[in-house]
């Protein structure tokens, strides 16, 4: 059995060196950080042209190269035509994966949830119009299942960029229960409002967890994808593949952080 009814694309390495244009609170513990610049398009590097970025799986994800904070710019890669070679301009630079919130007319957002500490989140407290980024990736897509009729969606506050970008490129008629746990309604976003989904908030530490086994589970091809802690995520996977019976390759169950 194949790992994933997902099909796979793959894009060239490229590190991008971008600016902020934008600095927004989606909610109370969400900040969106808006990139561009005109490494998003092909540019010329050592030895060839790098290839436009490309996102085209809604959880696709970039690093973000960080700066320490009193610095200006990280160590940096050297850049080839498809390859990066790390390590080269003083160490590796503090790297953390985000998923491109939305794409789109020359821009790319990046949800930061405001948790304390984290290199990602006190850069993105901090950040303001004007300041570079740089970001490598998405180095591949996955793209949407085939043969399922239904989507269940799950995770913490992390999975919401992925989940919410989903939802606004949705265009299939399947149906799809999801959900999210933030923790208060302080951190509830707006999403889009779509036939045949449903979406539950949940509140408190590993409250998904309990909600996931709640759902109804009609006798319909299915595909799961859940994202968060760790151990939560784990937990959640036992549960899809040993008590609901969901094959290996419509269970799609990735650890984003550890407490």
């Amino acid at each position: 059995m194949a790992r994933t009814r997902r099909e796979a694309v793959g894009w060239p390495t490229i590190l991008r060196e971008l600016r902020v244009v934008r600095v927004a609170d989606v909610s109370e513990t969400t900040r969106r950080v808006t990139l561009t610049g005109e490494q998003l398009e092909a540019f010329p590097v050592a030895g060839g042209t790098a290839a436009p970025f490309r996102s085209e799986g809604f959880d696709d994800h970039v690093k973000l190269l960080v700066p320490l904070e009193g610095t200006d710019r990280p160590p940096l890669p050297v850049q080839g035509p498809d390859r990066l070679e790390w390590g080269g301009a003083g160490g590796r630079p503090v790297a953390k994966d985000y998923t491109p919130r939305r794409f789109a007319d020359g821009e790319l957002d990046l949800d930061f949830v405001l948790h304390e500490g984290g290199f990602a989140a006190g850069w993105a407290r901090r950040t303001q119009p004007g300041d570079p980024a740089w970001i490598v990736g998405p180095t591949r897509s996955l793209l949407l299942p085939t043969g399922v009729d239904r989507f269940v969606l799950g995770g913490d506050e992390t999975a919401l960029p992925a989940i919410a970008r989903l939802l606004d490129e949705w265009t299939g008629t399947m149906s799809a229960d999801i959900v999210i746990e933030v923790a208060s309604p302080a951190g509830i976003q707006d999403l889009p409002s779509l036939e045949g989904v449903t979406i539950r908030w949940v509140h408190g530490a590993d409250a998904w967890i309990d909600a996931i086994r709640e759902l109804p589970w009609p006798d319909v091809p299915t595909f799961c994808w859940v994202a968060g802690e760790s151990g939560a995520v784990r937990e959640v996977r036992r549960h899809l593949a040993d008590e609901r019976g969901v094959p290996r390759d419509c269970l799609d169950a990735t650890g984003y952080w550890r407490r």
